[in-house]
């Protein structure tokens, strides 16, 4: 229904039973009348006309003879007496009734005789070739006429004029009957409808107010039933109705006061139980303490020997006189402390993880090399049960990227020692690809194929549970905590990643085993990935292992080698017979076989050339190899041994470290534990660094008070160990901080090197006034990048400090938040200075590409250049820029929405938003001039 129609029942009350009760007896009653009455008042006119028309056409036939006569008579004499004869014949027929004149006129309708009639008069105009008309109105009468009969003459008419006031009488009297008549049966009407409405409208409306006046507390009233016939037994139902509603609203009350009551139970019984769960979680709290306290001192008892055992390691491995089986046993020592030492890591971790205190670290490293070490690492448990490892890393995966490669290592250690563990005879297969590249970081896709013995359907739900395995039983073959997958799964997560299982029978039947896999982000520089070319060398090889020789051969097609390969050892002797090698620029590679000597016997008969033979470095006999003028090549094959094998470089070749003899650095290291101390002196020997040892705190102040009294050279940096007997770490760097403020311009960095793992250690000891923090054991690369960091040109003093701040806060954060890039860049200011110039360097390239695009109006591909744009920005804290950048994309994406053409407007306000884009693009370069400055 419309809005007109609603408003037009609302005005009329037509929504009322009394409404719709007039509207349908009135309105009908009402059209029967007026279509009835015209009908009678129409008739009536009609009759009247009729009967006057038959009385007109009566008296002119009654007196046309006598009219023809008195023509006859007038033509024949012109006799005025003839002619006052006629006037008294024609005045005769006013004894008519109603007749008013008469007149006979000619043809030319003139008046040629008349009585009653002025001469100045004239009448209506009527049909001359008619015998008969009428009624015509002339002079508020009706005119009739009738032609005379005249021979020999011009014709005449007679012609009359009737009275209509009988007419109009005749009308009033019919219209008074029916107005008396209407009256009447709305009298009737309204009489029928005060006894409609007492009988029925009235009772409903008492019945509507009773209900009205109904409430919670009236339910219980007496209901007065006046009514009668069918109201009356509605109301008595209604009367029904209400009782039974008082009935339940009793029922309701009392089920509602016995649940309040249950309920007040119930709280008091919580409010017991809360206070009881208090004091259990008191006691969680007391003792998740002590356990933190016992894994800290559990820390730092594993790791301090651990220290020690490493950095002898290292400083025997750096020995000249090593022979290679000497340096394979130490490479192995090395690699098993690393294995044990990550066992620790992992109930380390576990701990961190269950407190939410872990943390990532942030440095570029190595990937391919971090992937090879721990591959490397496991080798041995690989060799012993004969299992075969490859590795494949693909092309696009950058070499260096930025991240964790400690927690990565410990990713990927778990998983591929799971598979060695699991896996009786077959391969391990790992994987390195590219997921999603983008400005600055990328994803990284990671996988570990075995073809051990799976998992079934109920182990794999809980895989990734804590202290969950394949086979819990007390009789199981496998060892291990149960904790690897389970942190494995929380690492990957702080890497923004996944981790994920999958059934190699379920991508096809015939395999066996299962393949792992997790993805992780890591910000990258842009690097142009460049293949050394070996074309003038050329390769012979046998490997028995498909996925090895898969590896060997994509790698050496990269590298433009010239490559042979024999299905199987009887070809490779063939082939050695049939072609004649180059010694100097041919490599045979063979795998190794049961009886290696028999096989280097064979092949030394048929060739003098280069000879490398593939396996393990726990299998392969380097005397005999020697004997044999072979070189090893260690399985599983990695990029940097295959290259060092075609460059004919030594095997065991330890790189070089930087020197710090031209800074004549003095380092004091401050450790209780005697083996720490000499270890750390001996690494910094080796890059010409001199070191003054202290056993405790009380000693390191004596040393720097002593050097203050004779006024020596301050220490260029301390390496400070934290627990120590009597006097902390902590409390000597207090000690030293407090005795630096009294000597103008003395601030000596302090580097916390330490045992402890727990995650929040870090931020303790730099509150204490430490400037940096280094776990156990310590790495020489660590080492070097301490010193690199905090005694070279790059080490930030106080002063400079404070005038670097002062440029930051300088700039419009609108422009430039540098506190929000560094938060960007997980806290690491350098990675934040890094990605701002990343991407102030392509403002230029990215404006030259904006612009032509916009000539050429390409406008789809502008937004994809813009939208790139605006991903850079949100890398960095530039909020104006990314918000023009972000405006501008939305602004072109209006063509690609509404599937329109570029109009002048458009192609105006595009030209506007380019120029706010190179205002905003201008600010920030002059903006990152006061970082990079700085």
């Amino acid at each position: 229904m419309s809005n007109f129609n609603k408003k037009l029942f609302n005005r009329l009350k037509l929504n009322h039973a009394y409404g719709q009760l007039i509207a349908l007896i009135f309105v009908p009653i009402a059209v029967l009348a007026s279509v009835g009455s015209a009908l009678v008042l129409s008739e009536t006119s009609n009759s009247a006309k009729s009967e006057q028309k038959f009385a007109a056409n009566a008296i002119l036939s009654r007196h046309k003879y006598s009219t023809e006569q008195i023509v006859l008579m007038l033509n024949a004499s012109e006799d005025p007496k003839q002619h006052t004869y006629a006037q008294s014949i024609l005045q005769r027929m006013f004894n008519e009734k109603y007749l008013i004149s008469a007149a006979i006129l000619d043809q030319n309708q003139k008046n040629y005789l008349s009585f009653g009639y002025q001469s100045d008069q004239t009448w209506p105009k009527f049909p001359t070739k008619k015998t008969f008309f009428g009624p015509i109105h002339g002079r508020k009468n009706n005119v009739f006429g009738i032609k005379l009969d005249t021979p020999n003459q011009s014709p005449r008419w007679l012609v009359i004029e009737l009275d209509n006031q009988p007419l109009a009488i005749s009308q009033y009297r019919v219209f008074i009957v029916l107005i008396t008549t209407g009256l009447l049966t709305l009298l009737l009407l309204l009489l029928c409808l005060n006894f409609y409405s007492r009988r029925w409208i009235a009772p409903m409306y008492e019945i509507r107010m009773q209900l009205q006046r109904l409430n919670v507390d009236t339910l219980d009233q007496h209901m007065v039933i006046n009514s009668t016939g069918e109201l009356r037994l509605l109301q008595r139902d209604i009367a029904n109705v209400v009782k039974r509603l008082h009935f339940s609203f009793l029922e309701l009350k009392e089920h509602t006061e016995q649940t309040e009551d249950d309920l007040r139970r119930t709280l008091d019984t919580l409010e017991v139980q809360n206070i009881t769960y208090k004091q259990a979680r008191d006691q969680a709290i007391s003792s998740n303490q002590a356990k933190s306290v016992f894994l800290a001192n559990i820390s730092h008892e594993l790791r301090t020997p651990l220290n020690s055992i490493d950095g002898f390691i290292h400083l025997l491995l750096r020995q000249d006189n090593l022979s290679n089986d000497q340096s394979l046993y130490l490479q192995t020592i090395r690699k098993s402390s690393a294995h044990l030492l990550a066992l620790i890591n992992d109930v380390l971790d576990f701990s961190k993880i269950d407190a939410g205190k872990l943390e990532l670290e942030t440095a570029p490293f190595d990937l391919e090399e971090a992937i090879f070490d721990v591959m490397d690492m496991l080798s041995p448990l690989a060799a012993q049960k004969q299992i075969d490892m490859a590795f494949y890393y693909a092309d696009t995966v950058p070499k260096h990227v930025v991240g964790d490669a400690l927690r990565f290592k410990q990713v990927l250690t778990n998983l591929i020692s799971n598979g060695i563990k699991f896996t009786p005879d077959g391969e391990i297969i790992v994987r390195a690809r590219m997921e999603h590249d983008d400005i600055g970081q990328c994803v990284l896709h990671f996988s570990v194929q075995d073809s051990g013995i799976g998992l079934s359907g109920t182990d794999r739900k809980r895989l990734f549970e804590s202290f969950s395995q394949g086979d819990a039983s007390v009789t199981r073959q496998f060892g291990g905590t149960g904790l690897g997958l389970a942190i494995s799964k929380q690492l990957v997560s702080l890497m923004q990643g996944q981790i994920g299982f999958e059934d190699n029978q379920e991508r096809a039947p015939t395999e066996k085993g299962s393949t792992f896999w997790f993805t992780a982000k890591f910000s990258v520089d842009e690097e142009e990935i460049l293949h050394p070319v070996f074309k003038d060398i050329h390769v012979v090889s046998y490997l028995a292992h498909p996925a090895t020789a898969n590896v060997l051969r994509h790698y050496l097609e990269n590298y433009q080698v010239q490559h042979t390969e024999s299905p199987s050892i009887l070809d490779l002797f063939s082939r050695l017979n049939s072609q004649k090698l180059d010694a100097e620029n041919t490599w045979l590679i063979v795998d190794h076989s049961g009886d290696s000597e028999a096989l280097l016997k064979e092949i030394r008969g048929r060739y003098h050339g280069h000879l490398a033979v593939y396996g393990y470095q726990m299998v392969l006999d380097l005397n005999m190899l020697n004997e044999y003028k072979a070189r090893p090549l260690y399985q599983p094959l990695s990029r940097t041994s295959l290259i060092q094998l075609l460059e004919n470089k030594p095997v065991f070749e330890l790189e070089p470290h930087d020197d710090f003899k031209a800074l004549d650095l003095h380092i004091l290291a401050v450790d209780d534990h005697l083996p720490n101390l000499i270890v750390l002196e001996a690494l910094l020997g080796e890059i010409n660094v001199h070191t003054t040892k202290a056993q405790s705190g009380q000693e390191a102040l004596q040393i720097l008070q002593k050097g203050i009294q004779n006024k020596e050279k301050p220490f260029d940096l301390i390496f400070m160990d934290i627990q120590m007997p009597v006097m902390s770490g902590i409390d000597t760097t207090r000690a030293i901080r407090s005795l630096e403020s009294t000597i103008e311009g003395m601030r000596i960095p302090i580097i916390a090197l330490t045992a402890h793992a727990l995650a929040d250690e870090k931020q303790k000891l730099l509150k204490v006034g430490m400037d940096d923090y280094v776990t156990k054991p310590i790495q020489m690369d660590q080492i070097i990048h301490i010193l690199t960091q905090w005694t070279s040109d790059k080490f930030i003093s106080p002063l400079k400090t404070q005038d670097k701040v002062l440029r930051i806060e300088s700039l419009d954060s609108s422009i430039l938040d540098w506190n929000q890039s560094i938060q960007l860049a997980a806290n690491k200011e350098d990675l934040a200075q890094d990605l701002l110039k990343m991407l102030v360097d392509s403002f230029p390239t990215e404006l030259h590409e904006i612009e032509q695009l916009i000539e050429m109006e390409d406008f789809p591909q502008l937004e994809h250049v813009l939208h790139r744009l605006y991903g850079a920005t949100r890398y960095v804290g530039t909020p104006q820029l990314q918000q023009i950048t972000g405006e501008f994309e939305q602004y072109l994406s209006i063509l690609r929405k509404e599937r329109r053409k570029a109009d002048e407007h458009f192609i105006q306000g595009t030209f506007d938003r380019l120029t706010q884009l190179q205002h905003a693009i201008e600010q920030v370069e002059n903006a990152a001039k006061h970082i990079f400055n700085a």
